[in-house]
Order: C-alpha cells, then structure tokens, then sequence
C-alpha cells in the first residue's frame, strides 16, 4: 500500500510543476511570462523548454497539437482545446531574437455555476 502511495506522489509531482504560474482565460502561464498586449504573452523560457512545459500542463493526448508552418524560419504550433470553454486554442512561437511569444484564441464563456 505504502510503495503505491509513494507512486502516486511520484506521478503527480510533474503535474504539480506544470501547474506553477497563472492562469488568462483558464489557460496555464509560467511564472514570469509577460502581457504584452490582450491575449498575447512574451514567455520567459526558450523554445525546447516552453514545448516541455506545455507538454506537462497540456498532455498531447487531450490536447492536440499541429506545427503550423509559414514561409519564414519561425517555429509555431498551435495548441487545441477540445472543449472550447475559455479557451478554444492557443499559438505558441518563437519570435526574432529567440524570444517565444504565446497568443490565446478566445473561446467560449463557461456556463454560469448554479446554485
């Protein structure tokens, strides 16, 4: 019991760091990201390390991802939330000088709760 206890701990602890930061429109920030104008976001890690973040806070399985591709040398993807509510996607890329920039596409406003 106490070895799938400690697995548990174990597994959730990436799910833990991926969960630091804030949150715009129910979508997850790192720390230290910046606005940089509405829905738009300068990120304080590189490429590689943004994609590993987003890979932990957004599993590709439940969240689908497609390289979106463009005539100049800029690395992009756009990050899909199925359910739309929030969020309906977000574009991830490298801008000039190695800085990653993140946009969110607004979605849909989520159900008021009842009472």
């Amino acid at each position: 019991m106490k070895a799938l206890l400690c697995a548990a701990l174990l597994l959730a602890a990436p799910a833990a760091r991926a969960a630091e930061g804030f949150k715009a429109r129910g979508f997850v920030l790192p720390d230290g990201a910046v606005k940089i104008d509405d829905d738009r976001y300068r990120l304080p890690q590189p490429w590689d390390e943004a994609v590993k973040f987003y890979r932990r806070a957004y599993p590709p399985g439940k969240y689908p991802r497609k390289t979106l591709h463009n005539e100049s040398a800029v690395r992009a993807m756009n990050i899909a939330n199925p359910s739309g509510v929030e969020w309906e996607g977000v574009n991830l890329y490298e801008a000039a000088r190695g800085e990653v920039r993140l946009y969110i596409l607004a979605g849909k406003e989520p159900l008021p709760k009842s009472k």
